[in-house]
């Protein structure tokens, strides 16, 4: 796919799950409903710690990361995920599609994470509960998309990916940041 039409695509569905928080805070933030009862229930709450994993840390140990790192958490996960889909893109050519398809899931859950921890004042809009264990949004959804994706085109493609050199890779990330610091 070219570059275009992948950010065509995460753009939609970073708009869907804007448009979706957008709807739900300003109509139904206090609306509570079974979907599958005794499974998943709509239940709008505001995720003040920015992650499930902040949640997690702060209800069993009552420590809070806070936002700043979350933000350089994102970022430095971006760089990651952008230089790992370049590296694969380059080397392995068969599947690119699969390989396309899981990066449009990351952007647009690296991109709604970030949306809602720089735009959402009260912490991040989760409305899906899965009872009992946590509730979630469209982001989680696409994270886990991106998950699974990437895991099914790494297994079809490990030949190929364990074929890719380690000097080959140390060197595209050398001439990556070299570009970018001569601009």
């Amino acid at each position: 796919m070219k570059a275009k039409t992948i950010i065509s695509w995460a753009s939609l569905l970073i708009i869907i799950d804007q448009a979706i928080k957008i709807v739900i805070n300003t109509f139904f933030l206090e609306t509570r409903f079974e979907i599958i009862p005794s499974l998943f229930e709509f239940k709008p709450v505001f995720n003040i710690h920015h992650s499930y994993f902040n949640s997690l840390l702060y209800n069993k140990y009552q420590i809070n990361i806070g936002l700043l790192p979350h933000i350089i958490l994102f970022l430095f996960a971006g760089v990651i995920m952008f230089m790992l889909y370049n590296i694969l893109k380059k080397n392995i050519s068969n599947n690119a599609k699969l390989l396309d398809i899981a990066i449009i899931f990351a952007l647009a859950g690296f991109f709604c994470g970030l949306s809602g921890n720089l735009i959402w004042k009260k912490g991040t809009l989760d409305y899906i509960y899965l009872k009992p264990l946590f509730v979630f949004d469209l982001k989680d959804i696409y994270i886990n998309c991106f998950a699974v994706l990437f895991l099914v085109y790494f297994l079809k493609n490990k030949p190929q990916i364990d074929a890719i050199k380690t000097k080959d890779t140390i060197s595209y990330v050398k001439n990556m940041f070299n570009k970018s610091t001569r601009k």
